[in-house]
């Protein structure tokens, strides 16, 4: 595992120790949040969503350049910006500046970025397979939706090893919008319906199974949309057991949209199903200080070969006891203890980390929650991306991490 580029990241907390913009592992390429932010501590093009798009894009370059790839090599795209109006214009020079790849992307409205100057943060993965990439359902728009820009992209990249989808929603896979145009919980319920249908035909077209998910991260723009998606996606996934994020975002690309699911899936190798580790049913679950019935059976952590990754960590103990209430730095200091739990059931430690994304539901807590979950890291920083969400799965937590670690890399 090669850590690439090491920059300052100027960002609430990161101090001025550097973080390697790409982590690279075999063909996969774990890159840090890109912005507009410099290592300088200034922030290029401020107003301009074109020109933060274009620093961004310029950031990804760089990295992907140091790891012997291009802008080319981009399998999926998470674009958080932080209104809707800015689309056309992220959207439009995205295209533009990447116009050989057809990743998979999927679209956020966030609360926040890093600095309050941010309008715009590319979450991009990437690959350098042996073989090229084989898409799923290309498609070229001249006006995406009806939104003003162009658009190419796929549903579907499959890279060597790791099948890369398109955030799947109510929309159907001819592209037409949600049948549900209500706002109810039965209404994401059945958004939910739909976007698991979509997953699993698109993976079965690609030459992948449900099985084969490691991770759903769940994006809902209401936190009371919990009580209709999860038992749906239970329902679909059945025992499968993927570890989980939940965020609760402003919008997403349409204002119909309710619910937007991604994935994380690796094929299964020589035919043997990943290791699923601490399982749990949901409606067993603590979610800050009460249970909900979400009917989906999850586990805590997925080991996928070499490859670990965790159920998003907060301030809930593995002991199902929520651990400093109204307290984001010590939540923070709680999800990096679990998390070294839980790697350490894998076989891992927080050496071995290649990604850290950081989720909090206030700006003022980034400061304190960057700095406890970087300084565990110590000489070892791995990419690192931070976002202000809406919230999350309860008012109590305040703070999500992310992790994804390569096992073995201890001390490289």
């Amino acid at each position: 595992m090669d850590r690439l580029v090491p920059l300052t990241l100027s960002l609430p907390g990161c101090g001025a120790a550097p973080v390697p913009t790409a982590v690279k592992h075999g063909e996969r390429l774990y890159l840090s949040g890109a912005n507009a932010a410099q290592p300088d501590g200034s922030v290029k093009g401020l107003g301009d969503a074109a020109a933060q798009t274009h620093a961004a894009l310029d950031y990804l370059e760089a990295a992907l350049k140091a790891a012997g790839g291009s802008l080319d090599n981009l399998t999926k795209l998470t674009t958080c910006i932080v209104d809707r109006g800015y689309r056309t214009e992220v959207y439009r020079i995205i295209t533009k500046r990447v116009p050989n790849a057809r990743p998979v992307s999927t679209g956020l409205v966030v609360a926040g970025l890093g600095r309050p100057e941010l309008i715009v943060q590319i979450d991009a993965e990437a690959a350098i397979p042996q073989v090229p990439a084989v898409y799923t359902r290309a498609y070229t728009f001249d006006n995406w939706h009806g939104q003003g820009f162009p658009w190419t992209g796929s549903m579907v990249v499959k890279t060597d090893n790791e099948f890369f989808v398109r955030g799947q929603t109510g929309s159907g896979l001819d592209h037409s919008q949600s049948p549900d145009t209500g706002r109810s919980v039965a209404d994401s319920a059945a958004q939910a319906d739909i976007a698991m249908k979509n997953l699993a035909t698109l993976l079965a077209e690609a030459g992948a199974a449900m099985d084969d998910v490691c991770k759903m991260t769940v994006y809902i723009s209401d936190r009371a949309y919990r009580a209709g998606v999860y038992p749906m996606i239970g329902k679909h996934f059945g025992e499968v057991r993927p570890v989980s994020t939940g965020i609760v975002t402003t919008a997403f690309a349409r204002p119909e949209i309710l619910f937007e699911i991604d994935v994380v899936v690796i094929p299964k190798q020589g035919g043997k199903p990943h290791e699923r580790l601490r399982p749990y049913h949901s409606s067993n679950a603590r979610y800050g200080t009460q249970a909900q019935g979400l009917d989906s059976k999850l586990c805590m952590a997925v080991v996928a070969g070499d490859r670990v990754i965790l159920r998003g960590q907060t301030g809930m103990g593995l002991d199902h006891v929520l651990h400093g209430a109204g307290d984001a730095t010590a939540q923070a200091e709680k999800a990096m203890d679990n998390v070294e739990l839980l790697l350490a059931d894998a076989g891992a430690t927080l050496a071995d980390v290649a990604k850290a994304t950081v989720y909090v539901t206030e700006s003022d807590f980034l400061p304190a929650v960057n700095a406890a979950v970087l300084k565990r890291f110590g000489a070892n920083p791995p990419a690192f991306a931070t976002v202000v969400v809406k919230g999350l799965a309860s008012p109590e937590l305040l703070m999500e991490v992310d992790i994804v670690a390569i096992k073995g890399q201890s001390g490289r």
